[in-house]
């Protein structure tokens, strides 16, 4: 059994047809803020700053920052001044959009079918909504937060990509500390929720009526017994793939800064079993062999022809170099600055540099792409062990 469900929101679980929601949607807001802000002037630069937000592609700022670096400027307001405004129209406006959205009564049983059965769900819908408006349509689907205890939901107060981009599932891959083999994805578009999860390596679903060949699908009840043989399908991984590499250093930049958030000294110093590591030796770990193994090695690899690789015991290196007394901060913008310049130097490359060739003193013969591989890989092995650390 595949552990990991991801699961698209609206046309999957709930019946939103944007074409008809977003006006009516655009509309309430304009109104709700006229007061302040003319409707002909705020919903374009709300647009624009959406775009803002689908354009995205830095680890380092999230959705909500990235939309707010455009909107609140371009209307010469502060956010201050909005934002109580902003919050009211969520809690007694929105509301009220749930009349022109559907509910699809089998939601709700395929959610406890798959919860019983184990699963751990991710609600991965569009994050460029705030995390209310989308907690409020899963209310609306008859599966809300109150009644099932999803891992994740992607919204954009902590979340850097957006669909389609491959970034976006990597981020989410990266929050959990999984690898593609071990998450599915379901969603009805397959240009959003289907291709760039299918890209990644992840098996998919297709919920709609009558899916296409390309995809396994039908109705949500159908995927019941599709996630049951799911393990005997062939999903390959895609990571030979250089734009796929990229977006799993991104995304896993991404996830860390999310999962790292606003920790205080304790957490990143607490150990919660005897020969684990607390948070602020992970990211120091993080961070020498970002600095140390994966960016001199891309810069070799680049510079010499057929270069030897050293391997390196990095694991002694916590206790050596006496990470938990650390600052973990620090660590934290250390690896930042070296992996961003790592991705810089990748993003670039000529496609052909990919396949230079090194010679590893352990793997043998191998490629700055399977190096690459190796590195991202690794990012996720010790985000899951940050997970654990982060869990009381």
């Amino acid at each position: 059994m595949i552990p990991t469900l991801l699961i698209d929101l609206d046309n999957t679980l709930l019946g939103n047809d944007m074409e008809t929601f977003l006006p009516f949607y655009l509309q309430k807001l304009g109104a709700h803020l006229a007061d302040l802000i003319p409707p002909d002037q705020m919903i374009p630069e709300l647009l624009n700053g959406t775009r803002k937000m689908m354009d995205n592609l830095d680890p380092t700022l999230n959705l909500e920052q990235a939309f707010a670096g455009h909107f609140y400027p371009a209307l010469g307001v502060s956010e201050e001044e909005l934002r109580t405004q902003i919050d009211d129209f969520y809690a007694t406006v929105f509301p009220s959009l749930e009349t022109i959205t559907t509910r699809f009564p089998e939601s709700e049983q395929f959610m406890k079918t798959i919860f019983e059965a184990g699963h751990e769900v991710v609600i991965a819908t569009s994050p460029l909504f705030p995390r209310t408006a989308i907690v409020q349509r899963l209310e609306w689907a008859g599966v809300s937060v109150e009644r099932f205890d999803y891992k994740l939901i992607t919204s954009y107060e902590d979340f850097h990509f957006s669909k389609p981009r491959l970034e976006y599932y990597a981020e989410i891959l990266g929050r959990l500390g999984k690898s593609s083999q071990e998450t599915v994805m379901i969603g009805n578009d397959p240009e959003n929720d289907l291709e760039p999860a299918k890209t990644l390596g992840m098996a998919v679903f297709h919920v709609h009526a009558s899916s296409p060949n390309e995809y396994p699908g039908g109705s949500l009840e159908d995927a019941i017994p599709w996630l049951e043989e799911v393990p005997k399908h062939s999903h390959g991984s895609s990571a030979t793939q250089p734009q796929v590499l990229l977006a799993h250093h991104r995304g896993n930049l991404a996830a860390l800064l999310s999962m790292t958030k606003n920790l205080n000294d304790p957490i990143w110093t607490r150990r919660n079993d005897s020969g684990e590591w607390a948070p602020v030796e992970i990211v120091c770990h993080l961070r020498d062999v970002e600095t140390e193994v994966n960016l001199p090695r891309v810069r070799t690899i680049l510079s010499d022809l057929d270069p030897h690789l050293s391997s390196f015991d990095t694991d002694r290196w916590a206790e050596e170099r006496d990470y938990i007394c650390q600052s973990g901060p620090n660590a934290l913008s250390v690896f930042i600055e070296e992996r961003q310049e790592t991705i810089s130097i990748l993003e670039q490359i000529d496609p052909e540099d990919w396949s230079r060739p090194a010679r590893h003193s352990l793997f043998g013969p191998t490629t700055l792409i399977e190096v690459m591989n190796i590195a991202a890989e690794h990012d996720v092995l010790h985000l899951a062990q940050l997970r654990s650390a982060l869990v009381e």
